[in-house]
């Protein structure tokens, strides 16, 4: 632990006694100087994203497996005209939909179609559609949906399999009248599979934009509830690998995130910046108690409020305030270097070393408590934002659990499991009553 802690509570006492030699009024100006100058910061104009989300494909394709093997979508083909060939039951089946990178602003969902006669696959049709993800925001905050439909397809290119032409010949052939079988040339089967596979990437598959792609979009549409933060402006991308949201709040943050990196697992960064101005909002709108008294409990008429600050370039980054400001003036600010991670349900927040950085009379609390009691409030906050992202996939709601935690770099890192929804079940509060 650093010199300037170990010494800290004798310097904090020999500061309120020259503080109460000083005069009420002298040290009610120094509180009231130090409160101005963290609510007077300005943010970081230009910034990058002060929250990110990121949900590999990797996350997504198997759930989209298991809700078409859960409900096949299946529709009938129409089958032109193929001369005495009585091959009219064709019907196509969704086997498989991922989801893939794709240019700008979109996501690709690329899916394979098997057009089958009977239980006999005779060909597939594959199809890339590219979707623009549209923000919607309600009272509740905000979701992304991502899903196709006839309003929202940018561009579909059907493909038909290797060697269709050879299979819908056979299939062709094997529904001719018995007294033909082996009596027509193979060249008018030929032609009569080539009029097919037009058919089926041309007029047949137009029809299955309202048939099939309806059903299939329904079922596999997706919708993401955004960690619960103000929002400015958002941006939304694929790389090769996920899908990346990221969130510039209205907040006074004065550093967002550094480059995205590939994660395994679903994630929610925080610049430690952001967290810090989320953690004041809240306090300022009451999201969280705003009053404590001396022994650190929340009450109404308490006389200590709590603040928070994130400097990255500090060798102790997270700044907890305590301000008095009813009964007196006074106020401290410690700098902390923490650690943070999960055991089961739990957050663990451990303060590897701090730093009694200012001080301005006794505030009568204890320092080392107040910042075991705020560090903890501060991460569970995070957190528990973190853990407010909800994935729905059709009509399965997904809740997000916490399974690891890192603070480093001056950046919280969550990474998430999701599991089905709980009915009526409530999002858990804050384990701590601070920010």
């Amino acid at each position: 632990m650093p010199t300037a802690y170990r010494v800290g509570v004798p310097r904090l006492a020999l500061v309120c006694l020259l503080a109460i030699g000083s005069g009420c009024g002298s040290r009610c100006k120094q509180v009231a100087s130090a409160r101005d100058a963290l609510s007077t910061r300005v943010a970081a104009t230009g910034r990058t994203a002060d929250v990110r989300v990121t949900l590999p494909f990797a996350q997504i394709d198997p759930l989209l497996a298991d809700l078409l093997r859960a409900a096949p979508v299946t529709v009938p083909l129409d089958v032109p005209e193929l001369g005495p060939a009585a091959l009219e039951h064709l019907r196509a089946t969704a086997t498989e939909v991922h989801v893939e990178s794709a240019p700008r602003d979109a996501i690709r969902f690329a899916t394979r179609i098997a057009v089958q006669d009977g239980d006999t696959d005779v060909t597939t049709l594959a199809a890339e559609i590219d979707v623009k993800p549209r923000l919607v925001r309600d009272a509740g905050g905000a979701e992304l949906a991502i899903g196709f439909g006839p309003k929202d397809l940018v561009s579909v290119h059907p493909v038909l399999g290797a060697g269709a032409k050879a299979r819908l010949g056979d299939a062709i052939a094997r529904h001719l009248p018995e007294r033909l079988r082996g009596q027509v040339p193979r060249m008018l089967v030929d032609q009569a599979a080539g009029k097919l596979a037009e058919h089926l990437g041309g007029a047949a598959f137009e029809a299955l934009r309202d048939t099939l792609f309806v059903k299939l979009g329904e079922l596999t549409a997706w919708r993401v509830r955004l960690p619960d933060v103000p929002i400015a402006h958002h941006e939304i991308r694929s790389t090769e690998s996920a899908v990346v949201i990221e969130i510039v709040s209205d907040l006074r943050v004065r550093r967002g995130l550094g480059p995205t990196r590939a994660r395994g697992e679903p994630t929610v960064e925080i610049s430690g910046s952001a967290a810090a101005e989320l953690a004041n909002w809240m306090i300022e709108h009451d999201h969280v108690p705003r009053w404590y008294d001396d022994g650190l409990r929340p009450t109404r008429d308490g006389a200590f409020t709590p603040r928070f600050d994130f400097v990255a370039t500090d060798s102790h980054p997270l700044k907890i305030y305590m301000f008095q400001v009813r009964g007196g003036c006074s106020y401290f600010r410690v700098g902390v270097r923490g650690s943070i991670g999960v055991q089961g349900e739990r957050l663990d927040a451990v303060a590897l070393d701090r730093d009694l950085e200012a001080a301005s009379a006794n505030p009568l609390i204890e320092v080392a408590a107040a910042v075991k009691y705020f560090l903890l409030g501060w991460t569970d906050q995070a957190k528990q934002i973190a853990a407010h992202t909800r994935l729905s996939i059709g009509k399965n709601a997904l809740d997000a659990r916490v399974t690891t935690a890192n603070l480093e770099g001056g950046e919280l890192r969550f990474g998430l499991a999701f599991a089905v929804a709980a009915e009526h079940a409530s999002s858990p509060g804050p384990t701590a009553p601070a920010p």
